[in-house]
């Protein structure tokens, strides 16, 4: 065999492996000027767990290979883990970036239809994203109102749901409803859009989170009442509180142990100021580790709220038998204790006519409770 026909088919060889690497792994590539010098990160799930991988920048160039047998989300940090770019990727797929890396939404993008589309969409209206990524980092540190994250939301919101209804055959929508649009207060009108998505649209790990959420948020027999309410009271001694004692009782689920614990009391206290506590008897039930900073957060409160204090907050009983899986939890009780509303924030308007009705009431029947954690 001679050497032109040898140096052939070594080349083939080394064209067809090459291929074949390519078809078990996912690539992203790209020039980035103005990195500084400085890596991104990617992070992901595999089938092992969550993977880290770091880009460090040669030159401006960037590349990274990882494995993922189905579509899966891969978030981009900056070199201070701020998010940068979200893309989703499986083998055999390949996106290729270039631009500056100071004026991120001018960045030039190759890939999937699905890549381009989703960072066409998100440059296209990166003020509304900015803003509304801003504003819920700002309120989760308690420097962003309500009232403002609200606002930016609901802008978010707004071009996501008109993207999704116009474009129900395409997999973007369902990334939109999944990873952009959903949230616990928010899930029986993502689930009415995920329904009206084509079936070859729907992708299988966003189907997976929107089962999980409809057997959480689905409510049963056990939880439809109000849990028992035998805890330890601010003055270290045991306190049962009895549904019977008022004509309503606003419960709330939460943990000092959260950046916008305060944010929560403030909202309760509103509701104990307003009501004579023979009508409505508000109750913050704290599950934390310790009680130490739970009681530095109800020191010198002089409202008529109901502290109690749960200990092991991953363990009990009454977080598992309800479903609690993040905090706060409102639940709204008549005097033998169904539960009539449950919700994940205040104000709720559902809350405030429920307790109006109670109020104005000598009978009161709810047949399905207002589940809406």
């Amino acid at each position: 065999m001679n050497r032109s026909i040898i140096l052939s088919l070594l080349a083939l060889l080394l064209l067809t492996v090459a291929c074949g690497d390519e078809k078990d792994v996912f690539i992203i590539k790209g020039k980035l000027n103005n990195l500084g010098g400085q890596p991104l990160y990617a992070l992901y799930e595999t089938h092992d767990g969550i993977a880290i991988d770091t880009l460090m920048p040669q030159d401006g160039k960037i590349e990274m290979r990882g494995e993922a047998a189905e579509l899966t989300p891969i978030q981009l940090y900056d070199h201070t883990w701020q998010p940068y770019m979200r893309l989703y990727m499986s083998n055999g797929e390949r996106v290729e970036i270039e631009g500056d890396a100071q004026h991120k939404y001018e960045i030039k993008m190759k890939g999937s239809h699905l890549n381009r589309d989703l960072w066409k969409l998100i440059c296209k209206n990166n003020e509304i994203f900015t803003a509304a990524y801003t504003s819920g980092s700002n309120r989760d540190r308690g420097f962003e109102s309500v009232e403002k994250y609200d606002q930016n939301t609901t802008r978010l919101d707004s071009v996501l749901i008109d993207y999704i209804k116009h474009h129900q055959g395409n997999k973007l929508s369902s990334v939109l409803i999944g990873d952009y649009l959903l949230r616990y207060n928010n899930f029986a009108f993502c689930d009415s859009l995920w329904n009206r998505l084509d079936e070859d649209a729907q992708i299988p790990y966003i189907a997976s989170t929107m089962e999980r959420l409809r057997k959480e948020l689905s409510f049963v027999s056990d939880n439809k009442k109000l849990p028992y309410l035998r805890y330890l009271s601010d003055g270290d001694s045991l306190l049962f509180v009895n549904p019977r004692s008022s004509k309503a009782t606003l419960l709330c689920i939460w943990s000092a142990d959260s950046r916008q614990a305060n944010s929560w009391r403030k909202e309760l206290i509103k509701y104990a100021n307003q009501y004579d506590k023979k009508k409505l008897q508000v109750v913050a039930l704290s599950f934390d580790r310790d009680t130490a900073l739970w009681h530095k957060i109800i020191k010198n409160d002089s409202t008529h709220i109901v502290d109690l204090w749960g200990d092991a907050i991953y363990t009990s009983k009454t977080l598992k038998n309800h479903q609690v899986t993040r905090m706060p939890v409102y639940m709204l009780a008549d005097s033998l204790g169904n539960i009539l509303v449950r919700t994940s924030q205040l104000p709720d308007s559902d809350i405030d006519i429920q307790i109006d009705s109670l109020f104005t009431r000598h009978q009161y029947k709810i047949e399905q409770p207002i589940f809406k954690p």
